[in-house]
């Protein structure tokens, strides 16, 4: 089955969400720079031309931005400071205030569409921009002369041509600190101009370490000091070598989680092996060739799916039910008698469940936990509980109590119970924490706040506290009336919104706008949206319905669930 959600490369203004029922997956690894891609000041150029010429030649970041410099006088040349971040801009006018025969003085105004870190992370951005250009005319034609802000301003659509997404990543924490040789590993997204885009500039990001956002919530294998010698070497047919300096009395294990890596990092990146990995010329791991392949570490796979018989499930009249080709059929055990369940959630293998239910004659709630099938047992109460999410361990659940984020680890000693520190979530908006998704990998959770869709990660201290950090909004042409989250790939979200306008949704953790999925024959207000990386469904006002694909081809059209075709039915799949 062909997989249906990817990361998309359309970069959209913030004003509304595209539609689009085909998502795209990420560009791949590219030896080739457009040599005609970016545009060179002309004699002939008006100012106007010259200045919107002048914003996409800054895609080029080499060289001090040396195809930007060749459209500014020799003095605005001298005295623009490139260094920072740069300022994606959408929808640019240029207005003109002065003009002569020699001078023209126009005003840039522009919608700020997203923030492109020296680091290559992208983080969107709204607001307008507004700054003045001044041009001269000069023997060689129309050149920017006047002071420029500090920074870069880059055109939206330049950016999408000429830059390429690329995953970097780290591992979990606690594989380093307990000596693990493979990990869970956690994506880092970053963008990379063409000309940039190799796998030394990839291994050089990698080895820098994550954003700042991530730190805490993953490790990284690199110590520090750690370094390249040399260029990744890539040879056609043979793979890439790579020899690392630095890495000092590094343990096996640590070793073992370092290759993984370079190795997973290079493998997105469709950069093909083998991977000759050294160490001051030395194999990397002692004992272990010194070709390795991604076979070598598929432990740490990071889009590895845990394999589960269990499949759709929905809740409706206050029960769970397994969805299969005949139709519905109770689960085994109180989920699948119970009638007073309002949400549930399985666990990505499917040997949990979690699920909310109505007290009796009480306004309460309480938070069930079990074995799906089996038997369930009270974990908590409160007069507000969210829909539980299970992170990538299958003992581990979380909910938000009483506006709490609260982690709950279920193991055959006990029941550890840690709420976690949301007060960094008010920083960026404040209102309750509706709904809280954790990501396969379990490094980021997905928030609703005020119907608003935000990112953060989560932290865990050496004592145990845990903490949600470096919150963000996800995409800010997705509004506020946002109803429903799940995670479809460690990279992707999917939202269901009270609206007729894209209803449903994908956001990319890349900083991408929100993308719009096909609405035609859906009936808001939607509820609810469950995801993997092959289907996505939902509950609208009729029941539940599926989108995804047949037959190896994305379907047109969203269909009917049999068994679920219930005005309250909500869908829920592992994970």
């Amino acid at each position: 089955m062909v997989a249906f959600v990817a990361v998309m490369m359309v970069l959209t203004g913030c004003a509304s969400i595209p539609t689009d029922s085909a998502p795209q997956p990420v560009q791949p690894f590219n030896r080739q720079v457009p040599t005609s891609a970016l545009p060179t000041p002309q004699q002939d150029m008006d100012p106007e031309a010259l200045a919107r010429a002048f914003l996409r030649a800054t895609a080029d970041p080499r060289n001090a931005h040396a195809s930007a410099r060749a459209f500014l006088s020799p003095t605005a040349a001298k005295q623009w400071d490139d260094r920072g971040d740069t300022v994606v801009l959408d929808d640019a006018s240029l207005l003109v205030d002065e003009r002569t025969d020699t001078s023209v003085k126009m005003r840039l105004i522009a919608d700020n569409s997203g923030i492109l870190k020296v680091n290559g992370q992208l983080l969107p951005a709204n607001g307008r921009v507004e700054t003045t250009l001044t041009m001269t005319r000069t023997t060689a034609g129309w050149r920017v002369d006047g002071a420029l802000p500090s920074g870069v301003m880059l055109d939206r659509r330049q950016f999408e041509s000429t830059y390429r997404l690329a995953m970097l990543y780290f591992t979990d924490p606690a594989a380093g600190a307990s000596g693990a040789s493979s990990a869970r590993l956690t994506p880092d997204p970053r963008w990379f101009y063409l000309g940039n885009y190799t796998p030394t500039d990839l291994l050089s990001r990698l080895i820098a370490g994550p954003t700042t956002e991530l730190e805490g919530a993953v490790a990284n294998s690199f110590p520090s000091g750690a370094r390249l010698n040399g260029r990744a070497q890539v040879v056609r047919g043979e793979g890439v070598k790579v020899d690392f300096g630095g890495l000092g009395d590094m343990s096996d294990s640590a070793r073992n989680l370092l290759a993984a890596q370079v190795i997973w990092t290079l493998h997105d990146a469709d950069v093909a092996g083998p991977y000759t990995l050294t160490s001051d010329g030395a194999p990397l791991v002692p004992g272990h060739a010194q070709e390795w392949r991604v076979t070598d570490v598929e432990s740490s796979n990071p889009n590895a799916v845990q394999q589960t018989s269990v499949g759709l499930n929905v809740l409706r009249a206050g029960s769970l039910y397994s969805i299969d080709g005949q139709g519905a059929s109770p689960v085994a055990g109180q989920m699948g008698t119970d009638q007073r369940l309002v949400a549930a959630a399985i666990s990505p293998n499917g040997t949990r469940v979690a699920a909310v239910q109505q007290s009796p004659g009480s306004p309460r709630l309480t938070l069930l936990a079990g074995t799906y099938g089996g038997a369930v047992s009270p974990l908590a109460s409160g007069a507000t509980i969210s829909r539980p999410s299970f992170g990538p361990n299958n003992n581990t659940i979380w909910a938000v109590v009483d506006g709490k984020p609260t982690q709950w680890v279920v193991t055959d000693s006990g029941t550890r119970v840690t709420v976690a520190d949301a007060s960094s979530i008010a920083t960026v908006l404040r209102g309750p924490i509706a709904q809280l998704k954790v990501s396969p990998d379990g490094a980021r959770a997905a928030l609703l706040v005020s119907g608003q869709l935000l990112f953060a990660s989560i932290v865990t201290s050496p004592n145990g506290a845990l903490a949600l950090t470096s919150p963000r909004i996800a995409a800010y042409n997705l509004g506020n009336n946002s109803t429903g989250i799940d995670w479809a790939t460690p990279t992707t979200v999917m939202v269901a919104r009270d609206t007729p306008e894209a209803p449903v949704a994908q956001v990319s953790i890349s900083g991408l706008p929100a993308v719009g999925l096909l609405s035609g024959n859906l009936t808001p207000p939607l509820r609810t949206v469950a995801a993997n990386a092959t289907t996505v469904y939902v509950g609208d006002a009729r029941g539940v319905l599926r989108l995804g694909s047949t037959d190896g081809q994305p379907d047109r059209s969203w269909t009917e669930v049999d068994g679920g075709m219930s005005p309250d039915a909500m869908p829920i799949l592992p994970g």
